[in-house]
């Protein structure tokens, strides 16, 4: 607890030195501070473009305060030059007296002048750039350059002219105020031209009939701002239409367009010329000839010639054919007598790199000589060039969690065998265990919870069915997966076992869309353990009409379930993209005739639907704007009563409605009351038919620490689950009053959507991504009406200590 005291007393002393410190009391008689860039007349063109053409940007402010240059001072105060160069100068003299008692030892002495060199680089770094808070927190003052402002006016100028605003004026002004700097930036912009007309100039009549029957795709059209990165784009666009024709030596230099504006007023009309090479009259369409596929690129026998096995025309080249022809046969749609393609050819290298048994793999092309080659037709040799990777792959995982405020380890192996068969097959097996924190779910207590798995499975490089399927979905890198796997889980309520099969069909959309589709998905589900109290709270619920304790029976569940997920957000989720997920299932339909031969054995029917949507939006300086809408609903059919308690939803947690514990938000506005406080209770994970949560999430960059960026996000969390029928949840009627409102009610759910916000501090360090999020509870679904704002309740003293107000949340990676 002092400890705790000691930290937060260090962070609340800088904070109040950084907002109690003058930005510009250590500024020299002749410096300013810029403080502000006001742009003002911009309203057509985009004012966040502009503001990144600045040459020089003030310091970052946070509420009103320049925080980093702040830290920067600090750090500043600590700073002694003369001390770290007389360090310089002490390991310098202490390095060569070193070097000189090593005498002869040439392999010491290289050790020694290593180290030195080391050690002398981070001291002359720290000289000359400032100690680590300068460096890595702070921010160096924005000392105003009056320089960089004209500097600024031009770029803004040369911006606003390649948008077509040509008549555009850009001005400035400067006021000094207490030795900051207000700069005001004026922008004319006037009228933006217009493209009036745009021709093609193309003697080339190939091409020009080409261009022609690809007009609607042209991304230059009249009646359009001009706009010289459009006509970048369309260069790009006419070279990749060229080269996917054929036209195998086209490159964007045979391009050019004129702009003319001297028709008429704010008018521009263009021409696009495409020139012909200077050896040829025309451009050349060339056709593949042979493909040769070497599987053992960079392997030299010498003395020894490669095997050949022709099929299909392709000849497949190998010192020893390791995986089969035929299989990669499969995987080559580059094929003779085709027009050369640069999109197929880059397909053809992704499908062939996912089969994940290769080092790499690239598609050159040589020309073939040929007098009887007309003198606008080449032909091309295609060489598929590969190396196989190692052929078994260890990979050992060892680490720990921190649940419920209870350290845990974990550990976790995998082994790799590829090309098992001979067919490009990967085989999998692996072996995990973890002890975690566990909040018991009906008692005040935290357990633990002891988890050891292992699975296995085969995945091959094709579509598996009965029948002849030798090109279905080959440009899809399709795969077929059969995997098993027991799960082991002791927790202080029950003993659960889980064995389970799959089959599933694996096909993708280019590297951004990937389909799955599982005709055989079973679990074997297993209860040998169910604590005294535990099976009360369940005997409770069930005299009450709640069906929760089948959930707790041995079963047997099948399904049949499609997912379809479509993902252009890059690993660091920091670019422009989206997320959509798509999961559909239907379980018992086909596959419960096969546990009615075990009588004891319980079945289910249902179905499931979750729809997962996600959108970033980059905002430059290193910030970036997400938010998430994940709904979904799950019902039983026919004559069962309950799901699979898997196969229920839940809120709350670190990647849910985080201001609440994991599971325990909802379902509603119902809610388990103590009789004695008055207050709700959260010990009861709470089960869901119906799901609906909103996020959002404004992340930035704070500061560097040595190799490691720490980011920080402000987020804001709304959500809840729901039941088609209201249920009574009360384990102990003399303990709790039982609150309704778990029913989805169309009239009221919006006003049972718990919303929580927080903020978070994250740890990238590149290969994974740390997360430590504290979040507080804004709006309380399951507090009577008039009472659910209960964002006055929140402490800054007992964040670590008031479970039901404020949660802190650990996790690996972003929550979404």
């Amino acid at each position: 607890m002092k400890l705790r005291c000691y930290v937060f007393g260090a962070v609340f002393t800088m904070l109040g030195f950084s907002m109690g410190c003058s930005p510009t009391r250590h500024l020299a008689e002749n410096e300013r501070l810029l403080w502000r860039i006001q742009l003002e007349g911009v309203e057509q063109a985009d004012k966040s473009a502009v503001s990144e053409l600045y040459q020089q940007k003030p310091n970052r402010r946070v509420l009103g305060v320049p925080i980093y240059l702040n830290l920067y001072y600090l750090g500043k105060s600590f700073y002694n030059p003369e001390r770290i160069q007389a360090n310089i100068d002490e390991e310098t003299q202490e390095y060569a007296r070193r070097i000189q008692k090593a005498g002869n030892d040439s392999v010491q002495i290289d050790q020694l002048i290593e180290k030195k060199e080391n050690k002398l680089t981070k001291l002359q770094n720290k000289k000359e750039n400032g100690n680590w808070l300068m460096r890595t927190v702070g921010e160096p003052p924005a000392i105003f350059d009056s320089l960089k402002l004209v500097q600024t006016q031009e770029q803004v100028g040369i911006y606003l002219s390649s948008k077509g605003f040509f008549r555009n004026k850009v001005s400035s002004s400067t006021q000094v105020k207490k030795k900051k700097v207000f700069v005001t930036l004026q922008v004319a912009e006037d009228k933006p031209y217009i493209i009036s007309q745009h021709t093609y100039q193309v003697p080339d009549t190939t091409i020009l009939r080409m261009l022609h029957e690809n007009q609607e795709a042209s991304l230059v059209n009249v009646n359009q701002n001009f706009d010289e990165a459009l006509l970048t784009q369309e260069r790009s666009r006419i070279e990749q239409l060229l080269k996917n024709n054929g036209f195998f030596d086209f490159r964007q230099q045979f391009i050019t367009v004129e702009a003319d504006t001297s028709y008429e007023a704010y008018t521009v009309r263009l021409s696009t010329l495409i020139a012909n090479p200077t050896d040829s009259t025309q451009h050349k369409i060339y056709t593949i000839n042979q493909v040769n596929f070497t599987s053992d690129a960079g392997l030299n026998r010498f003395g020894r010639s490669r095997d050949t096995v022709e099929l299909n025309n392709i000849n497949f080249l190998a010192y020893e054919h390791r995986i089969k022809p035929r299989i990669l046969l499969r995987k080559v749609i580059v094929r003779p007598g085709q027009t050369y393609s640069a999109t197929r050819t880059l397909n053809n290298q992704r499908i062939i790199s996912n089969l994940d048994v290769f080092k790499y793999t690239t598609i050159s092309y040589t020309k073939v000589d040929s007098l009887a080659t007309a003198p606008n037709r080449g032909l091309l040799d295609a060489e598929i060039n590969t190396a196989l990777l190692p052929r078994f792959q260890e990979t050992t995982e060892i680490g720990g969690t921190f649940t419920e405020r209870v350290p845990g380890p974990y550990a976790s192996m995998r082994f790799r065998i590829r090309n098992i068969f001979g067919g490009a097959e990967i085989f999998d097996i692996g072996v995990r265990a973890g002890i975690e924190g566990q909040l018991q779910r009906n008692v005040a207590t935290v357990g633990r919870r002891t988890e050891v798995g292992a699975d296995m499975g085969v995945t091959f490089p094709q579509i598996l069915v009965p029948f002849r399927t030798n090109d279905l979905l080959v440009r899809f890198n399709p795969r077929t997966r059969f995997s098993t796997g027991y799960t082991y889980v002791d927790r202080n309520e029950y003993t659960r076992t889980n064995l389970d099969f799959s089959f599933d069909y694996i096909w993708q959309r280019l590297n951004i869309h990937q389909f799955s589709f599982s005709p055989l998905d079973i679990n074997v589900i297993s209860t040998p353990r169910i604590a005294p109290t535990f099976q009360q709270y369940l005997d409770t619920l069930q005299q009450s009409g709640n069906p929760l304790n089948e959930s707790f029976r041995d079963a047997f569940v099948s399904s049949i379930n499609f997912t379809s997920l479509y993902n252009t957000a890059n690993y660091n989720q920091s670019n422009d993209a989206k997320l959509v997920r798509i999961f559909v299932e239907t379980g018992g339909l086909l596959w419960n005739y096969v546990a009615q031969q075990f009588r004891d054995l319980n079945t289910y029917r249902f179905a499931k639907l979750n729809v997962d949507y996600r959108r970033y939006h980059a905002l430059g300086n290193n910030m970036t704007f997400v938010y998430r809408a994940n709904g979904g609903v799950a019902k039983p059919l026919g004559e069962s009563r309950a799901l699979p308690y898997d196969k229920y939803f839940f809120a709350g947690g670190s990647s849910s409605v985080r201001a609440w514990l994991p599971r325990r938000l909802g379902p509603g506005s119902s809610a388990l009351i103590n009789r004695e406080t008055g207050e709700t209770d959260y010990l009861f994970e709470q089960t869901g038919e119906i799901l609906l949560e909103l996020n959002s999430e404004f992340r930035f960059r704070m500061f560097r620490f040595g190799g490691t960026n720490v980011n920080g996000a402000l987020f804001v969390d709304a959500g809840n689950i729901w039941l088609f029928k209201e249920r009574n949840t009360n384990p102990n009627p003399e303990l709790y009053i039982s609150q309704p409102g778990a029913q989805f009610e169309f009239n009221r759910f919006y006003r049972e959507l718990a919303v929580g916000t927080g903020f978070g501090v994250r740890l990238d360090f590149t290969f994974a991504i740390l997360r430590f999020d504290i979040a507080t509870k804004v709006y309380d679904p399951s507090v009577q009406q008039g009472n659910r704002l209960v964002i006055g309740q929140f402490r800054s003293d007992r964040i670590f200590g008031n479970n039901k107000q404020t949660t802190f949340n650990l996790g690996i990676g972003y929550p979404f």
